[in-house]
C-alpha cells in the first residue's frame, strides 16, 4: 500500500468523524441539555450531598446539638428549590456531552465512590471558603 492510497484509505473514516460531529453538535440543544442535566441530577442527588454536608458540618458541633442541627437543617434548606436551581445552571453553562459524561461518571462504580466522599469533602472545605470571603470583604 502506497502513503497515498493509505491517505484515500481514512477518508471514509474522517468523513464518518464529521458526520459524528456535526450530530453531536446538532443535538446540543436546551432541551437535550435539560434532559442530560436530569440524568445527571438522578444519578449525582442533590439531597444526597446536602444530607452529607450536613452530617459531617454537625461533626464539629457538641454532640448534645448535633441531632437538632440536622433536623432544623433538613426541615430549613428547600432541596427541591436547590435542585431547580442546579439543573438551570446546568443547562445555560453545560454541553450534552459534558452533562452526559458527568452523569456517565457519577453512574458508575468509581464516581458513585466519589459522590459518596464529596459531601465529606464539602463540609471539610466549606470553612476555609467562607473563611477566606469574609477575610476579602474586609479588605476593601
Amino acid at each position: 500500500m502506497t502513503a497515498r492510497t493509505s491517505e484515500l484509505a481514512l477518508i471514509p473514516w474522517i468523513a464518518a468523524l464529521l458526520v459524528y460531529s456535526s450530530a453531536a453538535l446538532a443535538q446540543d440543544t436546551s432541551e437535550t441539555r435539560r434532559a442530560a442535566a436530569l440524568r445527571y441530577a438522578t444519578v449525582a442527588p442533590m439531597s444526597k450531598l446536602l444530607d452529607d454536608s450536613v452530617s459531617e458540618m454537625a461533626k464539629h458541633l457538641p454532640e448534645d446539638q448535633r441531632a437538632q442541627f440536622i433536623s432544623g437543617m433538613r426541615k430549613g434548606i428547600r432541596i427541591d428549590y436547590l435542585e431547580r436551581a442546579a439543573i438551570e445552571a446546568m443547562v445555560k453553562t453545560f454541553t450534552t456531552q459534558e452533562l452526559s459524561a458527568l452523569a456517565d461518571f457519577y453512574g458508575s462504580p468509581v464516581g458513585q465512590s466519589a459522590m459518596n466522599k464529596f459531601g465529606i469533602y464539602m463540609a471539610e472545605v466549606m470553612p476555609a471558603v467562607q473563611q477566606e470571603i469574609i477575610r476579602a470583604m474586609g479588605q476593601k
